[in-house]
């Protein structure tokens, strides 16, 4: 006997009918409250921006976090290890493997701080600014696949909801 090519579970006979191969391979199921929960929405928003921006940002190299301390190093030149891992709400042992992958990349330097030699500022190499560059332009086009979904107005609202949630 001929088998379909196997999907997510076993194989199916060829000659099973459509309707019942659609039934046994994604019926819909029932979700129960779930669409009515900011959180899973939320979340199921995030992984299709997640899913695009991996696909198209940095070729795939680059993880948003990645993005936004160049982002904050490129605006904030010399900003102390602290005050990234504090903006980006991620611990100093994070921060510190960042910029150390950056720092191997020759993305960004470490300069000692002049006025506290505790404190390590970030700036970014000519490397890095040639990248940050062209991940901006990659991520603007990200941006807009999912900002074009809203009006102007919408999107201003929809930006003001989620600020509530988070500072």
């Amino acid at each position: 006997m001929k088998t379909a090519r196997k999907g997510a579970g076993r194989a199916r006979p060829a000659h099973q009918p459509v309707a019942d191969r659609r039934k046994s391979a994604g019926a819909p199921i029932n979700v129960g409250v779930l669409p009515n929960l900011l959180g899973y929405n939320v979340r199921r928003a995030q992984i299709a921006l997640w899913r695009d921006f991996s696909r198209t940002v940095g070729d795939g190299e680059i993880r948003p976090a990645v993005f936004s301390l160049l982002v904050l190093v490129e605006s904030n030149p010399g900003i102390p290890q602290i005050d990234l891992a504090n903006q980006l709400d991620i611990d100093k042992a994070t921060v510190v493997g960042l910029i150390h992958r950056l720092q191997k990349d020759l993305w960004v330097t470490r300069r000692q701080s002049p006025t506290d030699r505790r404190k390590q500022g970030i700036f970014l190499t000519a490397t890095g600014r040639r990248e940050v560059n062209k991940l901006r332009q990659e991520m603007l086009e990200h941006e807009a696949r999912f900002t074009r979904l809203f009006n102007a107005e919408e999107l201003a609202q929809l930006i003001a909801f989620l600020r509530r949630i988070h500072p």
